[in-house]
C-alpha cells in the first residue's frame, strides 16, 4: 500500500509542477485518453455509417475523403515551420513577434487554399469524377457534389488545422487531440440525427462526416484565441510577408522531408503489387496494421518531446536535451520488449483475427517487426532534429533514400520476395537511423558543424 502511495505522490508531483519534463508529461497522460476516446468514436461511427447508407457508398465517402485527406497533410511544411518558431518566440516571451508569424501564415495559407479551390473549379470541367474514383451510377446523390463538398471542406480545414501546430507549439499537445475527439463527438451525434430522423442520403452523410472537423476547429479556434491563446490569436493587421520568409524557408524543408517520406514510406504496396501481386499485398498490410498499434502509442508519446526539444534549445538548455533524448532510448528498449511479445503471440491473433482466410508467414511477421523497431529509432531522433530545426542533412538524405529505395526493394523482391521488399525498407531506415543518432549526438554535446548544425 505504502508503495502505491509513493506512486500516486510521484505521478501527481510530476503532472503538477509546471516545468518543461512536467508539461510534456502532462500531454502525454491527456493525450492517451483523447486518444483512446477518438478510437472508440471512430468505432462507432463505421456501423453507424454504413447502416445508414450502406456499404457502397461509404466506401465512396472514403474513396474521396482519402484523397483530400492525404493532401491535407502537405502544407508546404508551413505548420511545422510556424510550430518551431512559435516554441521559440514563446520560451522568449516574445508574444508580439509570435503574432505576426501566425497571423501571416494563416493569410498565406488561405491564399493557397483559395489558389487550390480554384484549380478545382477549371479542372472540374474536364474531369470525369466517377471514373476516376471508380464510382458506380446507382449513388443515392451526383457524385460531382460529393466530391465538390470534400473538397470545400478540405480547403477550409487546410487552413483552420493551423490550430493544431499553434497548440502543440505551447505545450498543448493533448489540446490539439482534444480538437480532433470534439470532432468525432459532433460526427456521432450528427449520424444520429441522420440515423433517427433521415433516409438514405449520401451528400448528408459527407456533410456531417466532412465538415464535423470544421465546427470543430471553428468552435474551439474561437475559444482558445480568447483564452488560452489570447497573445497568438491572428490579425489581420499584424500580416508581414517579409518578416514570414524565413519561416517558409525552413517550411521548405520540412516540405521536402514529407515530400521524400511519402515515397519512402508508402510506396510499398505498390512495389508489392507490382513485383509480387495483390495477395502479398494483402499479407504486408495485414502485419503493417498488427505493429501500427505500437506505433500509435509510440507517437503519443514522442509528439510532445518535439516542443520540449525546441524550447529546450532555444534556452541553451542542452543538459535537458541529453537526459530527455537518454530517456526515449530507455523507451525504444521497452518497444524492442512489446515487439517481441507482439511477435510471440502474432500467430495466435492472426488465427482469431483473420482466420483461414489468409496465410501470414511468420518470417513476414518478423520482418516487419525489424522494420518497425528500425522506424521507431529513427523517429526517436527526428523529434530532437525537428524540434531544433537543422533539417539540411536530413533533406539530403531523404532525397538520396527515396531514389535509392524503389529500384533496391525490387531488386531484392525478385530474389527474397515479400521477405527481400521489407529487408530493403528496413536497411535503408537503419541507414537513416545512424545519420539522425550522429546528428543528435553532435547537436546535444555542441560540436555540430557545417550541414550538421543548418
Amino acid at each position: 500500500m505504502h508503495f502505491f502511495e509513493i506512486l500516486i505522490d510521484r505521478f501527481n508531483n510530476l503532472y503538477t509542477r509546471g516545468d518543461r519534463s512536467s508539461l510534456v508529461f502532462k500531454n502525454i497522460v491527456n493525450s492517451f485518453f483523447f486518444k483512446g476516446l477518438g478510437i472508440v468514436l471512430s468505432l462507432i461511427i463505421v456501423p453507424m455509417s454504413i447502416s445508414y447508407v450502406g456499404a457502397v457508398e461509404y466506401g465512396v465517402w472514403l474513396t474521396v475523403s482519402s484523397v483530400a485527406n492525404w493532401m491535407s497533410q502537405f502544407d508546404f511544411g508551413l505548420g511545422n515551420g510556424l510550430r518551431n518558431k512559435l516554441t521559440q518566440d514563446n520560451s522568449q516571451q516574445d508574444f508580439e513577434n509570435a503574432r505576426i508569424y501566425v497571423s501571416s501564415i494563416y493569410a498565406i495559407m488561405t491564399l493557397i487554399s483559395l489558389s487550390f479551390l480554384v484549380i478545382f473549379v477549371i479542372l472540374d470541367q474536364f474531369l470525369d469524377w466517377g471514373t476516376i474514383f471508380n464510382i458506380p451510377d446507382d449513388l443515392s446523390s451526383p457524385v460531382s457534389v460529393v466530391v465538390y463538398i470534400v473538397i470545400i471542406a478540405f480547403c477550409l480545414q487546410f487552413v483552420l488545422q493551423l490550430l493544431h501546430n499553434i497548440l502543440t507549439a505551447v505545450h498543448l499537445n493533448y489540446k490539439a487531440n482534444f480538437v480532433n475527439t470534439f470532432a468525432l463527438v459532433i460526427s456521432v451525434i450528427g449520424m444520429i440525427v441522420l440515423y433517427l430522423f433521415d433516409n438514405r442520403n449520401l451528400i448528408h452523410l459527407v456533410l456531417v462526416l466532412g465538415f464535423s472537423p470544421i465546427l470543430s476547429l471553428i468552435i474551439l479556434s474561437f475559444y482558445y484565441f480568447l483564452k488560452e491563446l489570447k497573445m497568438f490569436a491572428p490579425s489581420f493587421y499584424r500580416i508581414d510577408f517579409q518578416k514570414s520568409k524565413s519561416l517558409i524557408t525552413t517550411g521548405g524543408l520540412f516540405f521536402i522531408i514529407q515530400l521524400g517520406s511519402l515515397v519512402l514510406y508508402q510506396t510499398s504496396n505498390i512495389i508489392i503489387a507490382n513485383v509480387l501481386g495483390h495477395e502479398d499485398v494483402a499479407v504486408y498490410n495485414v502485419v503493417y496494421k498488427y505493429f501500427t498499434a505500437l506505433f500509435m502509442l509510440l507517437s503519443v508519446i514522442l509528439n510532445p518531446y518535439w516542443t520540449g526539444f525546441a524550447e529546450a534549445f532555444g534556452l541553451g538548455d542542452y543538459n535537458w536535451l541529453s537526459k530527455n533524448m537518454q530517456k526515449l532510448r530507455k523507451i525504444f528498449l521497452l518497444f524492442i520488449l512489446l515487439c517481441l511479445i507482439g511477435l510471440i503471440v502474432s500467430p495466435y491473433v492472426f488465427q482469431i483475427w483473420i482466420g483461414e482466410r489468409l496465410i501470414v508467414p511468420f518470417n513476414v511477421t518478423l520482418a516487419v517487426s525489424g522494420y518497425f523497431l528500425s522506424f521507431f529509432w529513427l523517429n526517436i531522433h527526428m523529434m530532437l532534429i525537428n524540434g531544433v530545426g537543422k533539417l539540411r542533412i536530413s533533406v539530403f538524405v531523404i532525397i538520396i533514400a527515396s531514389i535509392v529505395n524503389v529500384p533496391f526493394s525490387i531488386y531484392l523482391g525478385q530474389f527474397w520476395g515479400l521477405i527481400g521488399i521489407v529487408t530493403a525498407n528496413s536497411s535503408i531506415l537503419i541507414i537513416l537511423g545512424v545519420i539522425a543518432y550522429v546528428q543528435t549526438q553532435k547537436i546535444i554535446y555542441q560540436k555540430a558543424e557545417g550541414i550538421w548544425f543548418k
